[in-house]
């Protein structure tokens, strides 16, 4: 009877070492939401994402390059496509996933568009090639990033 109780209190005391190491772990582990938000705002040495073509230029030409070849691949997707006649300048929210696809996340002012022209424009954006996708270089991690392109429709 006596060892069961040694034996009880032996593995209780195991079972509160561990508690307690665990509770002392994980409680010095908190970061202050401050402390996140300030990690996670875009730095100047955070990679912007890029075409394989445009990689080792210079900032602004390596931007004026990845411009290039995103209007270049629209303009191409929407040739010989018919819409209805519209002069509105649309402002197209495009996300790059951590992945590099290009994907339509919002249009605005998405009322005045009809849907089928919404759905092409759609298509339009996700039949973009693949980029090489942003980098967060504080943590070394592929990041999504969004960003605004204006649009209107060009007709000859």
């Amino acid at each position: 009877m006596l060892n069961l109780i040694k034996n009880n209190i032996k593995f209780s005391f195991k079972w509160l070492i561990i508690l307690i190491i665990n509770y002392s772990c994980t409680n010095n582990l908190k970061v202050s939401e401050k402390e996140i938000l300030s990690a996670s705002t875009w730095s100047k040495n955070d990679q912007f994402p890029t075409f394989k073509e445009c990689a080792d230029l210079e900032a602004d030409k390596g931007l004026l390059c990845f411009r290039k070849i995103i209007e270049d691949e629209m303009n191409e997707f929407l040739t010989n496509k018919t819409f209805p006649l519209d002069t509105t300048q649309y402002k197209l929210a495009i996300k790059i996933d951590s992945e590099g696809n290009f994907i339509l996340d919002n249009i605005s002012p998405e009322k005045r568009i009809d849907e089928k022209s919404l759905s092409i424009l759609k298509d339009a954006v996700n039949n973009i090639r693949k980029a090489l996708p942003a980098v967060k270089t504080n943590v070394g991690e592929f990041v999504e990033v969004k960003f605004n392109l204006p649009f209107k429709f060009n007709y000859e």
